[in-house]
C-alpha cells in the first residue's frame, strides 16, 4: 500500500510530465505541479487521452500514464543539451541582453526550458536563438525563483545559477566550452 506522500509523488511527477507536454502544444495556462489530481490534473488528462485517441476517462490508467510518460521522454531528449555547462559565454560583454542573437542566446533558452517544468512560474521560451521579450520574461522569472535581481538580462550569476540547475539534472559529463 502506498502512503501519502508517495501517492502525491506520482501525482507531482505525472503533472510535470503533463506540464511538459501541455507547453509543447503551446497552452496558455500549462498545469502547476501541485501533487494533487484535482480538477485541472483530470482535465489535462482527458485532453491528453482525447488528443492520443485513448478512451477519454480522466484517469491515469496504465495505458494513459505509458503514454504521457513516453511523450515526456521524447520532449525532455529533444529538450537536453548533451552535457553538463561549465562555462560563461566567451566573446560577449559582461551579460547577454534583448537583442543579442547566436548560438549562446540558444544554450540560454534551452536551460530555461529545462528549468521550466521544475518551477511553476517559470514559462518556456521559444528556441529562437535571439534574446527577445520572451526570453527576457523568462530570465526575469527565473532570476527572480533564483533570488537575483530581476534585470531580465543574463548576467554571469545568472547563467550560473541556470547552469547549476541544469547540470544538477541533465548533466552528464563535465565539459569545459566555449562559445564564440
Amino acid at each position: 500500500m502506498y502512503t501519502d506522500s508517495q501517492r502525491r509523488t506520482h501525482i507531482y511527477d505525472l503533472q510535470r510530465f503533463l506540464r511538459r507536454i501541455q507547453q509543447e502544444q503551446g497552452a496558455l495556462q500549462p498545469l502547476a505541479p501541485d501533487g494533487i489530481f484535482g480538477p485541472e490534473t483530470a482535465a489535462a488528462v482527458r485532453e491528453f487521452q482525447r488528443r492520443g485517441r485513448l478512451p477519454v476517462t480522466g484517469t491515469a490508467n496504465f495505458d494513459t500514464w505509458t503514454a504521457i510518460y513516453a511523450a515526456y521522454l521524447a520532449l525532455t531528449d529533444l529538450d537536453a543539451l548533451p552535457a553538463a555547462v561549465n562555462f560563461f559565454p566567451a566573446g560577449m560583454d559582461s551579460k547577454l541582453k534583448r537583442g543579442d542573437k547566436g548560438p549562446s542566446v540558444f544554450v540560454l533558452q534551452l536551460m530555461l526550458g529545462t528549468a521550466a517544468p521544475h518551477f511553476g512560474s517559470v514559462l518556456p521560451v521559444p528556441l529562437t536563438g535571439e534574446y527577445d521579450a520572451d526570453t527576457e520574461a523568462g530570465v526575469r522569472q527565473a532570476q527572480g525563483v533564483f533570488q537575483l535581481p530581476q534585470t531580465g538580462e543574463t548576467d554571469r550569476a545568472t547563467w550560473a545559477a541556470l547552469a547549476l540547475f541544469h547540470n544538477s539534472f541533465f548533466g552528464r559529463t563535465p565539459l569545459a566550452w566555449t562559445l564564440e
